[in-house]
């Protein structure tokens, strides 16, 4: 990924919405502000079932765009993250949604964002994930990223989940209660934080451990840094990817998790401000 995006060159923008919505009204105010600038706006086919602009499935609306727009709430963005990293493209999130901390604006103010962005007044960030190496038990190695969390929990039938994670072969930590929260920085203020782990800022280098309803009063969220490598072993667990992928802990021989070398790029405004974010959104302070 380059460090700049290449806003004078601009020719496709991509647009994803969150999934079942009706959202013709706010595409094609989006379509209204770039037709005037020579920008083309690709649709994803099940973003709209009565428009007639170009449509594609995901991967080739990311072949296709020169960035894609998120339209929805985080869970809607938090979706396009790996894909975007996959395609090298940036992504910029709309807000459509309810909480939309990760996203920037809504519809009716993204005129005034694109005027700016035009001019080349934005800014890009680039979060990094969490690796997760699965080894199976034919030897086959397998490696996911997540955007925000990795969560290991218990299966329904099991009263506790007994989780044991290990460093350089050397038992770090065992958990006891309803699962295990492992979390990057931008995922602080999601799961990670209804769990009371901390809020991490977003561009830090480092990752969270929060147990669930842990079983002992003396387990506390832990922050990790870069460079420590995790074994998670877990039996009769299930374990869960940004909220959209769920395995059986039993399936693997391995489970290994630690802060990834890779990020996403996020395009946000110029005056973007985290802390003020957390106070408006969070009533962080109050």
């Amino acid at each position: 990924m380059q460090n700049k995006l290449d806003y004078k060159n601009i020719r496709k923008i991509g647009l994803v919405t969150r999934p079942n919505s009706d959202l013709d009204l706010e595409i094609l105010k989006l379509k209204e502000s770039l037709e005037p600038r020579g920008i083309e706006l690709l649709l994803l086919k099940e973003s709209s079932k009565t428009l007639k602009l170009k449509n594609y499935d995901l991967d080739e609306l990311f072949k296709q765009s020169d960035f894609v727009i998120s339209l929805g709430g985080d869970g809607t963005l938090i979706s396009l993250c790996r894909k975007a990293y996959e395609y090298n493209k940036a992504l910029l999130g709309i807000n459509a949604g309810r909480l939309g901390f990760l996203t920037d604006f809504k519809v009716e103010n993204a005129e005034n964002f694109f005027d700016e962005f035009f001019c080349g007044k934005f800014r890009i960030e680039r979060p990094f994930m969490l690796e997760l190496i699965l080894e199976t038990k034919g030897n086959k190695i397998i490696r996911k990223n997540a955007f925000n969390d990795i969560v290991f929990y218990r299966e329904h039938f099991k009263p506790m989940a007994h989780i044991e994670v290990y460093r350089n072969n050397k038992i770090f930590n065992q958990y006891l209660g309803d699962g295990l929260i492992i979390s990057s920085p931008a995922g602080s203020t999601a799961y990670n934080l209804s769990a009371n782990g901390p809020i991490v800022y977003t561009l830090a280098e480092v990752f969270i451990l929060t147990p669930v309803c842990s079983h002992s009063l003396t387990q506390r969220p832990i922050v990790l840094p870069r460079g420590f490598e995790l074994e998670v072993r877990a039996s009769e667990c299930i374990f869960c990817i940004d909220g959209q992928e769920n395995f059986n802990s039993d399936d693997f021989k391995s489970i290994k998790v630690a802060l990834s070398d890779k990020s996403v790029a996020l395009i946000h405004s110029k005056n973007r401000d985290y802390f003020q974010i957390l106070k408006e959104k969070l009533s962080w302070g109050n």
